[in-house]
């Protein structure tokens, strides 16, 4: 007997950006270039040679890691799941049931001790039910977003430019993934 269920349809929601990581992989790649030249200005010894191309290789591998964790997307549906990914390396699947709404939002930038009204970012907030008490909390990278008292916040450097089209757009493709998971479930 064979399974002919296929794996869920992936719907992107809200897409990663690559430009800060780009940011970050050009200049630890920049730091390590003039290490380099002056490293081969100043005639080292051999071994020194072996061990900066290793270093290079490394440099090259966490930065091409960097813009590819980065460019994943933030939130995406798989089936009857929401996906969200607020770390470079990690995923949290919801199930979309449990998700009430998404809407725009904003966040102070800087440090608390500072006037920081004046600097905020966009995010994009995920409510989850209150039933649902497993979407409380879940770990995060900071920078990326955080995820406590049952919302979710990805904040708007780390994705796709956030704005109100696009909070409506994620929040009327949850509606209709909603009205399908009625209509099957009817």
């Amino acid at each position: 007997m064979t399974n002919n269920t296929a794996p869920p349809r992936v719907e992107v929601w809200l897409r990663g950006n690559v430009r800060p990581a780009v940011g970050l992989a050009c200049l630890a790649v920049g730091v390590f270039a003039a290490g380099l030249a002056l490293m081969l200005a100043c005639g080292p010894p051999a071994w020194t040679m072996w061990l900066a191309a290793a270093v290079a290789i490394t440099v090259a591998a966490i930065a091409a890691l960097l813009v590819w964790s980065a460019s994943r997307p933030r939130l995406e549906r798989r089936g009857t799941v929401l996906r969200l990914r607020l770390a470079p390396y990690a995923a949290h699947d919801v199930p979309l049931d449990a998700v009430e709404c998404v809407f725009l939002g904003s966040q102070p930038i800087g440090r608390e001790d500072a006037d920081v009204h004046r600097l905020r970012v966009g995010t994009l907030v995920v409510r989850f039910a209150e039933r649902a008490t497993e979407c409380r909390e879940r770990p995060t990278f900071g920078p990326w977003g955080n995820w406590h008292d049952g919302h979710a916040v990805v904040d708007g450097r780390w994705c796709e430019p956030l704005s109100l089209e696009v909070a409506r757009g994620v929040s009327a493709r949850l509606l209709e993934a909603k009205r399908q998971m009625a209509d099957m479930a009817s």
